[in-house]
């Protein structure tokens, strides 16, 4: 990962601030580049068949639990699991920034959500450019909506995450490293519908958490 690939618009999204002093800028270009040296991005995904029951609908046999992952999934017959982290050395550098510095640590965490964005982007584009679909929904993650966190350890598990790219959840379903992230996304031959309402998509007026939510532009 290189410090060009990261949208620093993007990042002052995650600080929550449209710019920075010139200070500030220069310590967040130093951020990048610290956080760009120690990351280790890996990924893991699996194509999966999904099948939709009158009690809901089913990944590869997984019962996903919550009406809107079952909404988001409408007309796919099948979906991508994925797994994507930037690895233990980027939570040890936030961890260590904290200690001393916690707006370094705020810093740091805005770009690793950033970077961890960029991985994904680049799996997804991998997996389209792989699985020709004429559709995709965008990426839904448990936690999004009612689909519950709960049933993260279950996706970890089916991508074999601990083995493949060292991904693990905790008893509370924190994922570990903590600068992760799963996600479902749909394929269908038929136009998706309700794609992505629970998380930053097209329109900000349709999204249940429009007036509270931190990254409405």
């Amino acid at each position: 990962m290189k410090p060009d690939d990261l949208d620093r618009s993007e990042i002052l999204m995650y600080l929550n601030t449209p710019s920075l002093d010139a200070n500030l800028s220069a310590m967040l270009e130093d951020c990048v580049k610290k956080l760009c040296a120690a990351a280790q991005p890996r990924t893991v995904y699996r194509v999966l068949p999904v099948e939709h029951t009158a009690s809901g609908v089913l990944l590869g046999g997984l019962p996903l639990q919550g009406e809107d992952i079952a909404l988001h999934l409408t007309g796919c017959k099948e979906a991508v699991l994925l797994a994507a982290t930037l690895s233990a050395p980027v939570d040890a550098l936030i961890r260590r920034a904290s200690v001393t510095d916690m707006t370094l640590a705020v810093m740091y965490d805005a770009v690793a959500g950033a970077a961890v964005e960029r991985v994904c982007n680049d799996l997804e584009a991998e997996i389209k450019a792989k699985y020709p679909y004429p559709y995709y929904t965008a990426r839904f993650s448990a936690g999004y909506g009612d689909f519950p966190i709960t049933q993260q350890g279950a996706l970890v598990q089916m991508l074999d995450a601990p083995r493949k790219i060292g991904l693990t959840v905790t008893p509370a379903q924190t994922l570990l490293p903590m600068k992760s992230v799963t996600a479902i996304m749909g394929m269908s031959h038929e136009p998706v519908k309700d794609a992505r309402r629970f998380c930053c998509g097209n329109s900000c007026e349709e999204c249940p958490y429009h007036e509270t939510c931190p990254m409405r532009k």
